[in-house]
């Protein structure tokens, strides 16, 4: 039981890691956007994506290996991943509508 809420921990922590990286960069992608900088809010939200991905392949795996044993191991520090997981898959949704928004929006030169 040991190793697995060690398995647990570990997986959870580095989901944690990666998400909060995402949301770092999603910080800095609307920054760009705000200072009218499309591409590179681009890129930034292609390595949140990424991170994320990792993060929900990490989430998935941990489901699988509870499913196989056929019983879940609760941590609530992992449900809370989860829960961040979606969170800030949104914030990057919202951030690609965005700079959709602010192209078809171009201030009037002063």
């Amino acid at each position: 039981m040991q190793k697995n809420t060690e398995h647990t921990l570990n997986l959870t922590m580095t989901m944690i890691l990666k998400i909060g990286s995402a949301r770092s960069m999603i910080a800095a992608a609307l920054a760009e956007i705000a200072a009218y900088r499309y591409e590179a809010a681009r890129e930034k939200l292609r390595q949140a994506e990424t991170e994320l991905l990792t993060a929900q392949r990490l989430q998935v795996r941990r489901l699988i290996e509870n499913a196989k044993a056929q019983r879940f191991v609760h941590s609530t520090l992992f449900m809370n991943a989860q829960s961040a997981l979606v969170n800030v898959m949104g914030e990057l949704r919202m951030t690609e509508n965005l700079i959709g928004a602010f192209e078809r929006w171009e201030p009037e030169a002063a």
